[in-house]
This record gives structure tokens, C-alpha cells and sequence, in this order.
């Protein structure tokens, strides 16, 4: 997928002299083209919002602004560095731009002196990033829900995802890896709405969640190695926490995802240990007993859901996750459906590690 950098237009709004800023491609995200502009003027991120993923992108925007204000009003935690991402005005006071018809283009503070990483490399970063992501939930949690809107209607909602590839049962694709997958959804659809259901029953309640915790979206000091960050703030609104931590620890714990190896992928209850423990140390306090008991479900339940999503998209022609070849996200699905299934063989042994204290 060729990537859109900005135009000189979009720069204008931001640079008092835009023909000097230097323009790079930021990160590996899979829905936003990001980019770095530089200039001896400022450093900002400046990312276009993808309108087929989020068709509404002044809501991004929104929750953004309200995130932004509530977080400069927060004190940072005395540990360690911490940079919050925020929304940049325009020259001129605006909260974005928009270069054609519902595509916007927006600023972000860059978080200078750091790095992103898409493969656990030390235990630190496992610890470390379990307390970026309970320092996340922290912070939040005296923001009024009432005050975001739901950027994605449906977002970790596994029946409207399950009804998305149920319409599409008529498809005509088929292999052994297609045929595997279809069985693997029938087989596990109903353990994998224990959290939903959970929800529903009014047992866990809603906080403000990240939505998409995973280790690339951790920032880490170039020295020290500590956690001084979270990015990628689109998905930010009302959830569940089990959502966020059984997705922080799905992506820190698949040992394969990288290499993107179905035979080689397990679930490493090492990993899971260190980055729950750096979790509790940071928002150990915003979970009852009922909470930490449905962590479990939250790590099986997304890592499902995930594995749904992508089979789903490709079922439907590549249409949201980028991808570099067709069958990539077919791929990506068959390891998401195998650490699955490492997760359901390991139950007891996870839920004895989320009772640490």
C-alpha cells in the first residue's frame, strides 16, 4: 500500500515555513498513515485519519481534545518519565484539517528520545509495559465516560463481529487453513463470550479504556529503557479493562507473532507474570476480586476476537487491516486462532497468575 505523506496544503497549517519541515514515515501502524515532520521549528506527529475505518473522523478529534484537557490537569506519576501524546492546534487554533471530504488530517506531540518495539526484547519491557498500561488506566479514571464518544460503534463487541462473519458464510474461498478456521470460530464461539456475557449480567462495569494496548504502542526511553508512553489514542473510550489487559498480554505473550509461525506460537506464562505484576503495581487498586477473576476471559476473548477480525477481513477482501500480499491477513488470523488455543490449554495455570498480588 503506497502511503499518502502530506501535502505542502496540510503542512501550511502547522509550519510557518512548510517547504523546510522533513517528512517520515512513523511507526507500523494498521489503520493511519503517520508520519514525522521536522523542522528547527517544531517536531509533530502528523497522521491522516482513515475514513473507511473510522467514518465519523471528527469524533477521533473529540475525544482527543477532551482526553488532551483532562490529561494536562492530571499529575504525572513522580517514578519516572512520562510524556502524554496530545492533540497540537493549527496555526491558527484549530483542532484539525480536513483535505477533502471526511478525510482529516490532525497534529500529535512527538515524545522525544524514544522508541517502539514490535518483539518483547527484556523482561523490563514486559514489566514495563504492564505499568505504562496500568499508569494509562490511572490517569483516566476520573474522566467522565459521558464525556467521549464511542469512535467505533461495535468496538470489542464479539457478537457484532461473529454476526459480520456469519453473513459472509457464503463465501467461496476455501483451503485447509480456510476450512480450519470456520471450525475453530463454531467450536469456540460460545466459550469466547464469557466476558460479554459477564457485561451483560452487569457483573463488570465500564471504565475508560485504551482499546488497543499492544507492545507497539508502548513508548520506551532510549537510556533507561522505562516506559514513557502510550500512542495510538483512536480507540480511546468506554470498555471493559479486562479488554485492555488481555490484549496487552496477547501481544506480549504470543512468543511468534512477528514471524507469524501458527506452529510455533504459544502463549508464555513468564511474560504474562512479569507484565500483570508491573499492572498491579501501577492499578492494582482499580480491580475488585470479580475484576481480576475475568482476566482470563479478557486475554481468551480478544485473542479470538482479533483472530475473527482478520479472518473476517479477509473473507471480505482485505477491506480494513492494511496488508502487503492477500493472504497476509489470512495468516495473521491462523496465528491469532493458535495462540487461542494455547491460551484455552493453559486456563488454569493463567488464572493462577492473575491472583498474584
Amino acid at each position: 500500500m503506497t502511503p499518502r505523506f502530506p501535502p505542502l496544503e496540510i503542512l501550511k497549517h502547522y509550519f510557518a515555513h512548510p517547504e523546510k519541515a522533513q517528512i517520515c514515515i512513523l511507526g507500523e501502524g494498521n489503520i493511519n498513515d503517520t508520519y514525522l515532520a521536522h523542522s528547527t521549528e517544531r517536531d509533530i506527529v502528523l497522521q491522516r485519519i482513515n475514513a473507511q475505518v473510522f467514518p465519523f473522523p471528527k469524533r477521533l478529534v473529540h475525544n482527543l481534545q477532551t482526553l488532551s484537557q483532562h490529561l494536562s490537569t492530571t499529575a504525572k506519576p513522580a517514578s519516572q518519565r512520562w510524556e502524554d501524546v496530545i492533540l497540537l492546534p493549527t496555526l491558527t487554533g484549530k483542532s484539525s484539517v480536513q483535505e477533502k471530504e471526511n478525510e482529516l488530517w490532525r497534529a500529535l506531540s512527538y515524545i522525544n528520545n524514544s522508541i517502539s518495539v514490535t518483539t518483547l526484547q527484556t523482561p523490563l519491557q514486559a514489566a514495563q509495559t504492564g505499568w505504562a498500561l496500568g499508569n494509562f488506566h490511572t490517569r483516566v479514571d476520573g474522566l467522565d465516560l459521558k464525556k467521549l464518544i464511542i469512535p467505533l460503534p461495535g468496538f470489542h463487541h464479539l457478537s457484532s463481529y461473529l454476526n459480520c462473519y456469519d453473513s459472509l458464510q457464503d463465501t467461496k474461498k476455501t483451503s485447509p487453513e480456510i476450512i480450519y478456521c470456520h471450525k475453530l470460530i463454531e467450536t469456540s464461539r460460545e466459550t469466547a463470550l464469557t466476558l460479554e456475557q459477564a457485561a451483560s449480567n452487569g457483573q463488570l462495569k465500564q471504565r475508560i479504556i485504551h482499546g488497543d494496548p499492544k507492545l507497539g504502542n508502548i513508548l520506551f526511553d532510549k537510556e533507561s529503557e522505562m516506559a514513557v508512553s502510550i500512542v495510538d489514542l483512536d480507540t480511546v473510550g468506554p470498555g471493559l479493562l479486562q479488554h485492555d489487559i488481555g490484549d496487552c498480554l496477547r501481544s506480549l505473550c504470543n512468543t511468534s507473532e512477528k514471524a507469524g509461525n501458527p506452529a510455533e506460537t504459544t502463549f508464555d506464562l513468564e511474560r504474562c507474570k512479569i507484565t500483570l505484576t508491573g499492572y498491579f503495581q501501577k492499578a492494582g487498586h482499580l480491580l475488585s476480586k470479580t475484576d481480576k477473576h475475568y482476566i482470563y476471559d479478557g486475554i481468551r476473548a480478544i485473542t479470538f476476537e482479533l483472530g475473527l477480525r482478520f479472518f473476517t477481513d479477509y473473507l471480505q477482501g482485505n477491506i480494513y487491516f492494511k496488508c502487503n500480499y492477500p493472504e497476509e491477513t489470512l495468516g495473521k488470523a491462523l496465528v491469532q486462532f493458535a495462540l487461542f488455543h494455547d491460551i484455552c490449554k493453559k486456563e488454569s495455570l493463567i488464572r493462577d497468575i492473575q491472583e498474584i498480588r
